[in-house]
Protein backbone atom coordinates (compact mmCIF):
# COMPACT_ATOMS: atom_id res chain seq x y z
CA UNK A 1 0.00 0.00 0.00
CA UNK A 2 2.56 2.18 1.08
CA UNK A 3 4.61 1.73 -2.08
CA UNK A 4 1.50 2.42 -4.26
CA UNK A 5 1.16 5.92 -2.23
CA UNK A 6 4.88 6.76 -3.11
CA UNK A 7 4.84 5.54 -6.50
CA UNK A 8 1.51 7.58 -7.60
CA UNK A 9 2.58 10.82 -5.80
CA UNK A 10 -0.09 10.02 -3.40
CA UNK A 11 -3.05 9.68 -5.45
CA UNK A 12 -3.39 6.25 -4.53
CA UNK A 13 -3.91 7.36 -0.74
CA UNK A 14 -6.93 9.31 -1.35
CA UNK A 15 -8.20 6.54 -3.74
CA UNK A 16 -7.37 4.36 -0.47
CA UNK A 17 -9.30 6.61 1.80
CA UNK A 18 -12.58 7.02 -0.29
CA UNK A 19 -12.40 3.15 -0.31
CA UNK A 20 -12.16 2.45 3.27
CA UNK A 21 -14.86 5.82 3.78
CA UNK A 22 -17.42 3.25 1.55
CA UNK A 23 -16.55 0.09 3.03
CA UNK A 24 -16.81 1.67 6.43
CA UNK A 25 -20.59 3.72 5.40
CA UNK A 26 -21.76 0.71 4.15
CA UNK A 27 -20.80 -2.12 6.01
CA UNK A 28 -20.57 -0.71 9.61
CA UNK A 29 -23.12 2.43 8.73
CA UNK A 30 -20.97 5.09 9.87
CA UNK A 31 -21.71 9.00 8.55
CA UNK A 32 -18.32 9.61 6.40
CA UNK A 33 -19.31 12.63 4.00
CA UNK A 34 -18.00 12.59 0.70
CA UNK A 35 -14.53 11.93 -0.44
CA UNK A 36 -14.38 15.17 -2.24
CA UNK A 37 -13.59 17.25 1.19
CA UNK A 38 -10.33 15.44 1.09
CA UNK A 39 -9.03 17.93 -1.01
CA UNK A 40 -10.72 20.82 -0.05
CA UNK A 41 -8.53 22.81 2.71
CA UNK A 42 -10.02 23.29 6.25
CA UNK A 43 -12.86 21.23 4.92
CA UNK A 44 -10.07 17.82 4.88
CA UNK A 45 -9.52 18.51 8.70
CA UNK A 46 -13.05 18.19 9.31
CA UNK A 47 -13.42 15.09 6.82
CA UNK A 48 -10.70 13.14 8.88
CA UNK A 49 -12.36 14.10 11.93
CA UNK A 50 -15.62 12.15 10.77
CA UNK A 51 -13.36 8.90 9.32
CA UNK A 52 -11.98 8.89 12.94
CA UNK A 53 -15.32 9.16 14.10
CA UNK A 54 -16.45 6.57 12.10
CA UNK A 55 -13.55 4.57 13.03
CA UNK A 56 -13.12 4.98 16.50
CA UNK A 57 -17.00 4.32 17.19
CA UNK A 58 -18.47 1.61 14.76
CA UNK A 59 -14.89 -0.17 13.61
CA UNK A 60 -13.47 -0.63 16.97
CA UNK A 61 -15.45 0.63 19.40
CA UNK A 62 -13.35 2.44 21.63
CA UNK A 63 -15.25 5.79 21.75
CA UNK A 64 -11.93 7.55 21.58
CA UNK A 65 -12.61 10.30 18.28
CA UNK A 66 -10.46 13.08 19.54
CA UNK A 67 -7.60 10.57 19.99
CA UNK A 68 -7.76 9.03 16.84
CA UNK A 69 -8.31 12.04 15.02
CA UNK A 70 -5.14 13.51 16.28
CA UNK A 71 -3.40 10.46 15.48
CA UNK A 72 -4.94 10.37 11.93
CA UNK A 73 -3.86 13.98 10.95
CA UNK A 74 -0.40 14.47 13.04
CA UNK A 75 0.57 11.13 12.37
CA UNK A 76 -1.07 11.01 8.84
CA UNK A 77 1.42 7.97 7.67
CA UNK A 78 -0.01 5.59 10.05
CA UNK A 79 -3.66 5.76 9.27
CA UNK A 80 -3.60 3.29 6.29
CA UNK A 81 -1.78 0.99 8.18
CA UNK A 82 -3.89 0.73 11.55
CA UNK A 83 -7.25 1.31 9.79
CA UNK A 84 -6.38 -1.77 7.09
CA UNK A 85 -5.57 -3.68 10.02
CA UNK A 86 -8.62 -3.10 11.80
CA UNK A 87 -10.61 -3.62 8.58
CA UNK A 88 -8.86 -6.85 7.31
CA UNK A 89 -9.88 -8.50 10.79
CA UNK A 90 -13.62 -8.63 9.66
CA UNK A 91 -12.18 -9.57 5.84
CA UNK A 92 -10.68 -12.55 7.44
CA UNK A 93 -13.77 -13.73 9.81
CA UNK A 94 -17.27 -12.95 7.87
CA UNK A 95 -18.98 -13.67 10.99
CA UNK A 96 -17.17 -11.05 12.81
CA UNK A 97 -18.91 -8.74 10.47
CA UNK A 98 -22.33 -9.87 10.63
CA UNK A 99 -21.86 -10.25 14.59
CA UNK A 100 -21.00 -6.33 14.63
CA UNK A 101 -24.04 -5.62 12.07
CA UNK A 102 -26.94 -7.27 14.28
CA UNK A 103 -25.05 -6.49 17.58
CA UNK A 104 -24.86 -10.18 18.03
CA UNK A 105 -21.97 -11.22 19.93
CA UNK A 106 -20.27 -14.68 20.00
CA UNK A 107 -20.70 -17.40 22.99
CA UNK A 108 -16.82 -17.41 25.10
CA UNK A 109 -17.33 -20.65 25.84
CA UNK A 110 -18.48 -22.42 22.16
CA UNK A 111 -17.70 -19.78 20.03
CA UNK A 112 -20.83 -19.55 18.00
CA UNK A 113 -23.13 -16.34 17.19
CA UNK A 114 -25.91 -15.93 19.81
CA UNK A 115 -28.36 -12.85 20.55
CA UNK A 116 -26.64 -9.88 22.51
CA UNK A 117 -28.91 -10.33 25.24
CA UNK A 118 -28.74 -13.95 25.78
CA UNK A 119 -28.19 -15.26 29.51
CA UNK A 120 -27.61 -18.70 28.52
CA UNK A 121 -25.48 -19.80 25.24
CA UNK A 122 -28.82 -22.10 23.28
CA UNK A 123 -25.55 -24.10 21.89
CA UNK A 124 -23.63 -25.14 24.66
CA UNK A 125 -26.28 -24.01 27.53
CA UNK A 126 -23.44 -21.80 29.13
CA UNK A 127 -24.93 -19.19 32.10
CA UNK A 128 -23.70 -15.61 31.90
CA UNK A 129 -23.43 -13.51 34.92
CA UNK A 130 -22.32 -10.65 32.92
CA UNK A 131 -21.95 -10.92 29.15
CA UNK A 132 -19.48 -8.36 27.26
Amino acid sequence: MYLLIFVTFGIYAIYWYISTKNEMNNEFKTDIPTGWLLIIPIANIYWIYKYAEGFSTKVIDDDNTVMWFLIFWLVGIVTPAVVQLELNKYADDPDLLRVKQRGDRRCPNCGRIIPFDSVICPYCGKRFESFL
